[in-house]
């Protein structure tokens, strides 16, 4: 027989187990409309900016860093990318390290506000509204601060791995992951 009292235990400790975490979304407006397969696209939109990153593009650099960092988030958790290349999703997460530590985000900061945090910033950037990139970059998330995050935005932050995870997981998913 159980006791009601460890029966109350059990039922609370449960309810405090832990749970999986929400899924990391891009903000509405952001994400791709109109194709089947939002990672496709992201990936698409990364590749195009970094295949030619131009200085002096501070909200196309947010952007493609906060589709950077939804992919690493998304990617390994995907039952679509269960085929991935290990390889490619290695690179993917070395790619949204080297992205952080270009614009001096922790390493152990949670990726939504960071994917907020950029997208927000892209849309005043292009807004030209130095209050809501204000607000956007809040420090806790951007330690530097707004206006060195933009600065750095703007030189734009190389990226060695973002290329090379891109086609390991495009090759990858051609070769048999759903």
């Amino acid at each position: 027989m159980i006791r009601p009292a460890a029966f109350c235990a059990a039922l609370f400790l449960a309810g405090c187990a832990a749970e999986a975490p929400a899924p990391v979304t891009l903000p509405a407006g952001t994400a791709p409309r109109g194709i089947l397969d939002e990672t496709v696209a992201v990936g698409q939109d990364i590749a195009a900016f970094y295949r030619r990153p131009q200085p002096g593009q501070p909200a196309a650099a947010a952007r493609a860093i906060a589709e950077i960092e939804w992919l690493a988030a998304n990617l390994p958790t995907s039952p679509r990318m269960a085929g991935a290349s290990p390889a490619g999703l290695n690179q993917l997460q070395l790619a949204r390290n080297e992205a952080r530590s270009a614009l001096g985000i922790p390493a152990r900061a949670p990726a939504q506000p960071v994917i907020n945090g950029l997208a927000a910033a892209a849309a005043a950037i292009e807004a030209n509204d130095t209050a809501a990139i204000a607000r956007a970059l809040p420090r806790g998330t951007f330690p530097l601060g707004p206006d060195e995050t933009v600065r750095r935005l703007a030189a734009p932050p190389p990226n060695r791995n973002i290329m090379g995870a891109l086609q390991a997981l495009s090759v990858g998913r051609r070769g048999g992951g759903t």
